[in-house]
């Protein structure tokens, strides 16, 4: 069996999604703490990562990249070579997907569903708000539905984002939260 590299599996990976209705990729997405980066984000339904860990890669930083790609994404895949498809599944949590990155005999390459990612039960919202840009957030903090109500658009743009998002967390309820999600997909697909 060939290894496969980095970059042969992101080529692929990029090509798959590309195929997708509406589908907006982003590469190296840096998750807000900078504790981590996701290889490949899509936005289509959910925004989704994709962590790349070829034949080629250690799985040992795992452990570090699970609870932030938890934190940030509302679901996400492992897409993994040959070598690392059977230790994999018990490192990653049952919620996330597996994918398996297989080299045909024509040279080229598949990805196999080995697992569907679920809804990650650990998303934060506030993590969540934080991939948008400071302007962006401030923007859709500014409607009526959300801060609009309480503070005036130059009020909310003289905020830092941190605060907005506070703000956002702390007075919202749950429906005007699932709301706002909808909101940064919409914009992140915009991007």
């Amino acid at each position: 069996m060939k290894k496969l590299d980095d970059k042969e599996i992101r080529i692929a990976l990029n090509s798959r999604l590309s195929t997708y209705k509406n589908c907006k990729i982003f590469e190296e997405v840096t998750v807000p703490s900078g504790k981590a980066r996701a290889d490949i984000v899509s936005v289509n339904g959910h925004v989704v990562a994709y962590e790349i860990k070829s034949d080629f890669d250690s799985i040992n930083r795992l452990k570090t990249q699970i609870p932030e790609y938890d934190r940030n994404f509302e679901m996400n895949y492992i897409v993994v070579g040959v070598k690392h498809v059977e230790s994999i599944s018990s490192i990653i949590p049952d919620y996330w997907g597996i994918i398996l990155a297989k080299k045909t005999r024509a040279n080229t390459i598949r990805l196999l569903f080995n697992r569907r990612a679920r809804l990650n039960p650990n998303l934060s919202f506030k993590d969540f708000l934080s991939l948008l840009s400071s302007n962006d957030i401030k923007k859709i903090a500014s409607k009526k539905d959300y801060l609009g109500r309480q503070l005036t658009s130059s009020q909310v743009r003289k905020l830092f984002k941190q605060e907005v998002i506070n703000r956002l967390d702390d007075t919202l309820p749950k429906s005007l939260k699932s709301s706002l999600k909808n909101q940064v997909r919409l914009q992140l697909k915009n991007l």
